[in-house]
């Protein structure tokens, strides 16, 4: 098993990492400006993007979709057969805003997800409360054919997982999972992560055999959620596993039997083992890292 991490430092930002055509992607993200980095010919080679603040990567078949958060706008970057960016950018801007003042006086993309069949783009929105959805046509996104959908007012939506028939949203400013149906895209269900309620919901994650979701929380109480998919893709909390401080991203073992998370203000990785009723179990194990924000752990190439 390798593990990959990502970390926040003052002269990187955050960032996000994504793997496809057998390289590494990752993304610089500073208030001055935001860097698409492609690991290539042993050294990262950066390509300025015209979004500001970008937080996520998602790889299509001719494009690398990047989320914008501050400039509320998705960037696509063309790419060649080698998965080299070649060409402009093209940007898709979006309005809106939500209740919240502070967090939602703008549109505010925060990532993108393929969907399970690979023929659309879901694309979350905090700034506005929105999901929108867009056609997948030959390896890019078809820009023409953008579907928007209303989440609940102040709710902001983060990150999003497919199920069986279901797409889970995690909101960061209501510390939910919204749980949709696919392709109806109609809310059915909504369950609280954090019974604290500090706006910090983040990342969420679907177990292998898609019998438990797992959704954290930071900024008070932080911890992952566990909960069992119900039969029709509801929800069921079943426990509250309490981490280090702000669990900002973590991911399953490729096996599915751990988690890792990534604990940005205790720099530290931290792992847990997955019980076989779901509950989650700390290991003594950690890796001592300083501000990780990402960490995926893969199957050696």
């Amino acid at each position: 098993m390798k593990v990959l991490f990502g970390t926040w430092a003052p002269e990187w930002g955050h960032t996000w990492i994504s793997r496809g055509f057998g390289r590494l992607y990752a993304l610089r993200s500073l208030a001055g400006g935001s860097f698409l980095c492609v690991y290539d010919n042993g050294a990262w080679k950066e390509f300025p993007t015209p979004g500001e603040h970008s937080c996520h990567i998602t790889l299509l078949d001719r494009q690398a979709v990047l989320s914008d958060y501050t400039s509320g706008s998705l960037s696509l970057f063309p790419l060649n057969p080698a998965g080299i960016p070649c060409g402009k950018p093209e940007v898709l801007r979006f309005e809106g805003c939500g209740p919240n003042p502070e967090r939602q006086a703008s549109a505010h993309l925060h990532s993108t997800w393929i969907s399970p069949d690979g023929g659309s783009l879901i694309a979350a929105d905090l700034g506005s409360d929105r999901i929108y959805r867009f056609r997948i046509n030959d390896g890019a996104l078809d820009t023409e054919s953008r579907e928007d959908y209303s989440m609940p007012a102040g709710c902001g939506p983060r990150h999003c997982a497919f199920g069986k028939g279901v797409l889970y949203v995690s909101t960061e400013l209501s510390d939910e999972v919204l749980v949709l149906s696919w392709p109806g895209m109609e809310l059915i269900h909504r369950i609280t992560v954090n019974d604290a309620h500090p706006s910090g919901g983040g990342h969420l994650t679907l177990s292998p055999d898609g019998r438990f979701l797992y959704a954290s929380s930071r900024l008070e109480n932080d911890g992952i959620a566990v909960f069992r998919v119900l039969p029709g893709g509801g929800l069921e909390r079943i426990a509250y596993s309490h981490t280090g401080s702000h669990p900002r991203h973590f991911c399953l073992t490729p096996d599915g039997e751990g988690l890792l998370c990534a604990c940005r203000d205790d720099n530290a990785v931290q792992l847990f083992r997955r019980l076989p009723d779901g509950t989650l179990e700390r290991s003594c194990e950690c890796y001592e890292i300083e501000k990780p924000v990402f960490v995926e752990a893969y199957e050696k190439d």
